[in-house]
């Protein structure tokens, strides 16, 4: 479960200090470094996103995930390695058209390349 395979939802969670929410997560361990590995990295992003974006819209999120009904979904990017340029301008472009379909898009930085291993198992 990560961010290669846009068939798999890698976790949901609902926050405890706001149950209005359901987190639909999405593993990211690739980094930014490389300038031509970035747009590999940004079509996998994508392809992940719009595969979420289509399990909220086809109504699949409330048969397959306990408790999704009446909550808003926020799609999160947890990464182990910080976004580059490139990636934040994709991040701020996707996070303004989700918006107005009523899904949230965070992204999340996890250095911790120890406690993400436990993510991607």
């Amino acid at each position: 479960m990560t961010i290669t395979n846009p068939q798999v939802l890698d976790m949901w969670g609902i926050p405890k200090l706001d149950d209005s929410t359901i987190i639909l997560a999405i593993t990211d361990h690739l980094g930014w470094a490389n300038p031509t590995e970035q747009g590999e990295h940004l079509l996998m992003l994508q392809a992940k996103i719009n595969a979420y974006v289509a399990f909220i819209e086809s109504g699949e999120i409330y048969t397959e995930v306990p408790g999704a009904v009446g909550k808003y979904p926020i799609i999160q990017v947890a990464a182990l390695y910080e976004l580059s340029e490139q990636g934040e301008r994709f991040i701020k472009q996707a996070t303004a058209v989700l918006e107005p379909l009523g899904i949230g898009l965070e992204f999340e930085y996890n250095g911790d390349k120890e406690q993400f291993a436990a993510f991607r198992t």
